[in-house]
C-alpha cells in the first residue's frame, strides 16, 4: 500500500527502518556490543553537537532531572545512593559537554570558589612529637 501522506511530510517505511536496524545489528556484532549501545552512543553524540546551541536550553532541561537531595537522610546507605546518583549525573553532564568541570565543582561545592581556603591548626595537626 503506497504512502498516502503528502510529499511535504516525512514518513519512513518499515523497509527503511529494517534496513537501518540490519546495518546496526551487523555493526554491533563486529564491534562486540549491542545495538542499544550503538544507539546510546549516537544519541550522546547528537546531544554533544547541539550542546552549544543557545536556543535549545539543553542544560536547563537536563538539570531538572538532577538527583534531588532529601530533606533528611535516614541511613548511611541512602547517603551513598544519593552521592552515587549525583556522581553519575555529573559524569553525564560532562560526557554530553553541557557543562565544564569547573561548573560542576561550583555547583556541588558548599563554599564559593571566590572564597579562599583556610587551614586551621594545620601546624599542630602535623607536628611530630619531640623526643
Amino acid at each position: 500500500m503506497p504512502n498516502q501522506l503528502s510529499k511535504s511530510k516525512r514518513r519512513q517505511s518499515l523497509a527503511e527502518h529494517e534496513a537501518v536496524l540490519t546495518a546496526l545489528t551487523e555493526i554491533a556484532r563486529r564491534e562486540d556490543t549491542t545495538v542499544m549501545a550503538l544507539l546510546r552512543r549516537a544519541a550522546r553524540q547528537l546531544v554533544r553537537e547541539k550542546a552549544s546551541a543557545p536556543d535549545l536550553r539543553l542544560l536547563e532541561l537536563v538539570l531538572t532531572k538532577a538527583p534531588k537531595m532529601p530533606a533528611r537522610f535516614k541511613s548511611p546507605a541512602q547517603v551513598a545512593r544519593f552521592k552515587r546518583a549525583q556522581r553519575e549525573f555529573d559524569q553525564v553532564l560532562l560526557d554530553l559537554a553541557l557543562v565544564s568541570p569547573q561548573a560542576i565543582q561550583q555547583r556541588n561545592s558548599v563554599a564559593p570558589a571566590s572564597r579562599p581556603v583556610r587551614m586551621i591548626s594545620f601546624h599542630s595537626a602535623h607536628a611530630s612529637a619531640a623526643v
